[in-house]
């Protein structure tokens, strides 16, 4: 028999008027990658704080290594062989990668001066052991944000854990960043660590998951071994019923009324020769691999840089995006990818991140008309099915879903005619997936037009009505939904296969 690492008995936690954990009972092994996976109030957070020593349960045990541990504080639990990533880095950008490794613990001589040679030499090892191929004195600003991580990572493998806890780690990587990711996770089970994997992502869980856990409603559903696992069997298990994540939604005939037509679009050093009409009514799907300038070509649109060549019409009329503020008032609304930095004000209220697009239709005299943006965000939280407690609680207090609808709703507030959505499923859980997919897809019905960019192709192809490709800053080619499949998707982007129109 695989021996077990950690025993979970029995824990519970109760917070005002809130049970997050239910008597939750679990094992995890020595040398396993054991994946926790639920929708968000499942209690995942609340256990994983739990194990870091950051929150104490109420009742419970907890056996690490065959001894009964009590974590008071984060310490505690770092001591007993726990490490822990959270979702949000808490690295150093102005320090070196070594100081980050060993922040708040250097090795230090006599004198209390710091050892930076062996300081240096000891990440060094560390970077080497796991095939890190930048500088140890690199400022970590000059890293992105997937090595950014790896150095998070690797603060807490210092420590020689037992067991390393990865909290939605992906949830900011790009493709690339994710596979060197996953090699990594591979490398730490290589030596023994164990590690608990927490995702919404379930192609991550399949692959990487030894076993699989599943909590719902902050009580244990079930583990099961990978091999026996189907996603459909997991989102059932996480949402009590069977949810058809990405069904058909049919084929729609394609209106001959074009909303938005590119010709020739081309941004010096981000993309050229992009050519595409958008009609009235269809979700066109934009795939490619990470830095095929989908995302450029969508900002340039929206007027948040100024296009080198090319025409583009928007409603029929010649459009030449050069702010923000020109694409809104002709119109057109953009949802950028990342909710948390460059989409919505977390530490404001529901009611003023609504009405920020459009701030200037509720002053007047330079007062704010408070009463008008509550109603307009009431009426929103309704039509979009934000779960909130009121317009005036704060964005951060929402769960990751909540906050994806929130921002589409500040965009859709504006009752735009054109549509173009950044990985609009990029880090929810499997219910507001649905939803979201269903709410764009009412849009459509109703005749906006979307324009959808996303790097799930489960989704692209869901969604799509047509999907077009991108590959290294050209349009290769546009497949409609008949003819589109995943690896001809994939053929397409990567150069193996010509695209078609």
């Amino acid at each position: 028999m695989t021996e077990i690492l950690l025993t979970l008995e029995n824990l519970t936690k109760r917070f005002p008027g809130v049970l997050a954990l239910d008597h939750v009972s679990m094992d995890v092994r020595r040398g396993e990658v054991h994946a926790v996976i639920g929708e968000n109030g499942a209690g995942k957070s609340t256990l994983m704080r739990i194990l870091a020593g950051a929150e104490i349960p109420n009742e419970g045990r907890i056996v690490l290594d065959g001894k009964e541990a009590h974590f008071r504080n984060p310490l505690d639990a770092q001591r007993a062989g726990v490490g822990i990533v959270y979702q949000e880095l808490s690295v150093f950008t102005n320090l070196s990668v070594a100081e980050n490794i060993f922040a708040n613990r250097q090795p230090t001589a006599v004198g209390s001066m710091v050892q930076r040679a062996k300081m240096r030499a000891e990440a060094c090892k560390l970077m080497d052991l796991f095939e890190l191929d930048y500088e140890a004195d690199l400022v970590l600003r000059n890293l992105n944000m997937g090595d950014r991580q790896m150095v998070e990572i690797l603060r807490a493998v210092s420590l020689n854990p037992k067991l390393l806890i990865l909290d939605e780690p992906t949830s900011s990587l790009t493709i690339a960043e994710s596979e060197h990711l996953f090699q990594l996770v591979e490398r730490l089970k290589g030596r023994g660590i164990s590690v608990m994997y927490v995702s919404h992502q379930l192609d991550e869980v399949l692959r990487l998951g030894d076993r699989i856990t599943v909590l719902r409603d902050g009580a244990y559903v079930g583990t099961v071994d990978r091999g026996q696992a189907t996603k459909d069997q997991l989102v059932e298990m996480m949402v009590g019923r069977a949810v058809d994540l990405y069904k058909d939604y049919g084929i729609h005939t394609e209106d001959p009324e074009v909303k938005l037509r590119v010709q020739g679009l081309r941004r010096t050093g981000a993309f050229e020769d992009v050519s595409f009409d958008l009609h009235k009514g269809e979700i066109l799907g934009f795939a490619g691999l990470v830095g095929s300038g989908r995302t450029d070509v969508a900002q340039t649109l929206f007027g948040l840089a100024h296009i080198t060549a090319g025409e583009v019409e928007l409603l029929g009329k010649p459009y030449v995006p050069r702010t923000a503020r020109d694409a809104i008032a002709r119109g057109l609304a953009y949802v950028p990818e990342d909710r948390k930095t460059v989409g919505l004000f977390l530490d404001m209220m529901l009611c003023d991140n609504l009405i920020v697009p459009q701030l200037y239709r509720f002053t007047k005299a330079g007062m704010l008309d408070d009463r008008s943006g509550r109603e307009l965000t009431e009426k929103y939280i309704g039509d979009v099915g934000i779960v909130c407690r009121s317009p005036r609680q704060k964005a951060m207090t929402l769960s990751g879903g909540n906050q994806q609808k929130l921002l589409l709703a500040m965009w859709l507030a504006l009752e735009p005619q054109v549509l173009i959505v950044d990985e609009p499923t990029r880090g929810i859980d499997v219910s507001a997936k649905v939803e979201i997919h269903d709410l764009l897809r009412r849009l459509a019905d109703a005749g906006m037009s979307i324009m959808l960019i996303s790097s799930e192709l489960p989704e692209v192809l869901t969604m799509s009505d047509r999907v077009a490709v991108m590959r290294e800053g050209r349009l290769e080619g546009i497949l409609p939904r008949k003819d589109a499949t995943q690896q001809r998707i994939m053929a397409i982007a990567s150069g193996v296969a010509a695209g078609g129109h």
